[in-house]
C-alpha cells in the first residue's frame, strides 16, 4: 500500500535536496547560508512527515541558525561566539529531550558541525563539512527512510567536490 505522506515527504526532500545542492555552488558564504536555510525548513517538513522528530528539531534550529548566520554574514558583521553557544547548546538540550538510540545521535553530530563549520567565515570549511555529513546521512537517510535524500546526499558529495575545485584557486573567505 503506497502511503501518501511518505511521497509527500519524498517531494518536499526532493525540493530541500535542490535547494542544498544549489547552496554548495554559490561563491560567498552568506549567500550558501541563505539557500541552506530554505533546504532546512524543507528538510524540517521532510522529517516531521517520516516521524524523524528529532532530525526535524535539528532542522529546524539549523534554519534559525543560518537565518541568523545569513543576516550577520551579508551585513559584514562578526557572528559573536554567543550565537555560536547559543545554537550548540540548543542542539545538545533537544538531544537530550528527544534522545532514541544511537541512530539519533547521527543528526545531532551533523548539526554541530553544520554550525560550527557554518560559524567560521571561510566559505571551503563549509563546503568540506557538507561533503562529509552527506556520507553520514546516506546511512540515515536509508534507515529512516527518506530515500530521495540519499540520492540529494550523492549529489551534495558531487557538487561538494566541484566547488572545492571552482573555488580553490580564489579567496573564498567572505569578502
Amino acid at each position: 500500500m503506497i502511503n501518501i505522506i511518505s511521497i509527500i515527504a519524498q517531494i518536499v526532500g526532493a525540493f530541500a535536496v535542490i535547494f542544498w545542492v544549489v547552496s554548495i555552488q554559490r561563491k560567498k558564504h552568506y549567500k550558501i547560508l541563505l539557500l541552506e536555510c530554505i533546504a532546512n525548513i524543507l528538510y524540517t517538513v521532510q522529517y516531521m512527515l517520516l516521524g524523524v522528530f528529532l532530525t526535524s528539531f535539528m532542522n529546524f534550529t539549523s534554519a534559525i541558525r543560518c537565518f541568523i548566520f545569513y543576516k550577520k554574514r551579508k551585513e559584514n558583521q562578526e557572528i559573536s561566539k554567543i550565537w555560536l553557544i547559543i545554537f550548540l547548546s540548543l542542539i545538545v538540550i533537544m538531544s537530550i529531550f528527544t534522545y532514541d538510540g544511537y541512530l539519533s545521535l547521527i543528526p545531532v553530530i551533523i548539526t554541530i558541525f553544520y554550525t560550527i563549520a557554518s560559524w567560521f567565515k571561510e566559505a571551503n570549511f563549509l563546503r568540506i563539512v557538507f561533503i562529509v555529513a552527506a556520507v553520514i546521512w546516506i546511512y540515515y537517510n536509508y534507515m529512516v527512510g527518506a530515500y530521495v535524500s540519499i540520492i540529494g546526499n550523492v549529489f551534495e558529495i558531487i557538487s561538494g567536490v566541484i566547488s572545492l575545485i571552482r573555488f580553490s584557486k580564489k579567496d573564498t573567505v567572505e569578502e
